[in-house]
């Protein structure tokens, strides 16, 4: 565990390092810091990422086999096309190395667009449900949607304005 502990804490080191870089020049601007200690982030990250992951393939093999016949359907990709997009703009983050200390737009528009994506997701798998009936694609929808959104969210409010070192 010490050893997971250190890579990670080396990782968001990195990130501190980048920040402080961008402090020197100027160009830091207002920050929010993930002020969640690194083991739970990276717990709460592994579970929202198994929520996402299960949400886009239960969607693509219900779209695969069914189509798009209702304007949830189209609704249910607008969803899973966000979650990618957020998703996607996270790695961006991590690849830059400012996933953890973002600016206000980064942070809404990596970690909240996936995790309200989240759960439009699911809402839209209970309608689809109540509209369509029941197929396990849509319980599966409502399964990922969920747990992206429980295990997302106290990742996404655990920033707080400004920067903050050290955090392990």
């Amino acid at each position: 565990m010490s050893k997971i502990k250190e890579v990670l804490h080396e990782k968001r080191g990195t990130t501190e390092e980048h920040i402080k870089q961008l402090e020197q020049e100027g160009k830091q601007g207002v920050r929010y810091t993930a002020m969640m200690p690194d083991i739970p982030f990276l717990v709460l990250g592994l579970l929202s990422d198994i929520g996402w992951i299960m949400h886009l393939i239960a969607g693509i093999i219900y779209f695969c086999g069914n189509g798009f016949h209702h304007v949830l359907d189209y609704m249910a990709v607008i969803s899973l096309a966000a979650v990618m997009f957020g998703v996607g703009y996270i790695i961006n983050l991590n690849k830059i190395h400012e996933k953890e200390i973002a600016t206000r737009s980064q942070k809404n528009l990596g970690f909240g667009v996936t995790v309200y994506s989240g759960l439009a997701g699911a809402v839209i798998g209970i309608l689809q449900i109540t509209v369509i009936g029941i197929s396990p694609e849509f319980v599966w929808i409502i399964v990922g949607g969920f747990l992206n959104f429980v295990s997302g969210m106290p990742i996404y409010l655990s920033f707080k304005k400004g920067i903050f070192y050290g955090i392990k």
